[in-house]
């Protein structure tokens, strides 16, 4: 608080205190009191309205000071009514009451909220476990009866696994930590797993598929980085061009494992480079597609960030495409977290 302002609060208070002092002092100069003694008064006076001011001055200072410390060390600032005391002056414990019947209220609302999202995403989760019963069946069945037009059906069901299981990745990507096992993991399996369920679209679209360094140790999830995986495969397989190739290279550095997915598709602008990990955003691209969501590489992104894996896209339109993961080379960084 600054002083101008506290006087100017204490403005009517203290203009209030000198008219009494000086009617005290003309009541004193009636009855002929010692001239000395008013003077003694009036200075008495003055001291102890001051010494009140300053007081009262130094008790506020302190402690709005000492809230806006801890205001500006808080990263959530919601949270500052849990870190504040109560104060010993009536402003501030009124404030301080109305902050914390808000924080109790808005409390309150995050909980409903929280509730309302987790039973909706366990909904989610259940309907897509509960969609894929069927799905399963019916790929049996194209199986079993294998044709050019069930071969057709088989990737259109596979085209809706895909949705589905990226639908169910978006449910479950804010609470990663709560289904998160890190383990050591050999690199070149991971690849050739996401390559093998993705082997017949991309057999059906005359993929070519290349290794280089592979067989990397690596700490990961391995559920969530073979989603991640099979997103960056799908969206090399949905923009090819003629004669579409896949590259899948590691390299190492000091402290990670750079896995380098490479595509000769048709790229991206220079223009959507930068935001081509925002949620929904599909750029130049995906608006020519009309099958684009703009939710994989957002997932892949955000899934990457939850992980404690780089996540780093590089791309020139109508060449190429290549999307670098960065693993931790010890698994020491995630029991740091």
């Amino acid at each position: 608080m600054r002083l101008r302002r506290f006087l100017s609060i204490y403005y009517a208070q203290m203009a209030t205190h000198f008219i009494f002092l000086c009617l005290i002092e003309g009541l004193l100069y009636i009855f002929e009191v010692n001239r000395y003694l008013m003077i003694y008064l009036l200075v008495i006076g003055i001291l102890l309205e001051l010494i009140y001011l300053g007081q009262q001055y130094m008790k506020k200072f302190r402690y709005y000071k000492e809230v806006t410390i801890k205001l500006d060390m808080l990263d959530q600032k919601n949270m500052l009514s849990e870190m504040m005391e109560r104060p010993d002056f009536f402003e501030g414990e009124f404030i301080y009451d109305i902050l914390q019947s808000c924080n109790k209220s808005m409390n309150d609302e995050i909980l409903q909220y929280r509730t309302e999202a987790a039973g909706y995403r366990e909904y989610i989760e259940m309907w897509i476990h509960e969609v894929k019963t069927p799905l399963a069946a019916a790929k049996l069945i194209l199986e079993n009866h294998p044709s050019e037009i069930t071969e057709a059906m088989d990737e259109a069901l596979q085209q809706i696994n895909y949705y589905l299981e990226q639908a169910l990745y978006y449910a479950r990507s804010n609470s990663v930590e709560k289904d998160y096992l890190v383990k050591e993991l050999n690199l070149k399996d991971m690849v050739q797993k996401a390559v093998r369920s993705n082997a017949r679209i991309m057999i059906s679209n005359k993929i070519k598929i290349s290794m280089n360094n592979l067989d990397q140790k690596i700490f990961s999830d391995e559920k969530w980085l073979l989603f991640i995986l099979n997103q960056i495969i799908s969206n090399a397989v949905k923009y090819k061009k003629e004669d579409p190739q896949i590259s899948f290279e590691a390299r190492q550095s000091t402290n990670q494992i750079f896995l380098e997915i490479r595509d000769n598709g048709i790229g991206i602008a220079a223009k959507d480079l930068p935001r081509v990990t925002d949620k929904g955003y599909t750029g130049t691209t995906g608006r020519n597609y009309e099958k684009s969501t703009g939710m994989g590489l957002y997932l892949c992104k955000k899934l990457c960030d939850k992980l404690q894996l780089s996540f780093k896209i590089e791309s020139k339109e109508e060449e190429y495409t290549i999307v670098t993961i960065g693993f931790p080379r010890s698994s020491m960084i995630f029991l740091n977290e």
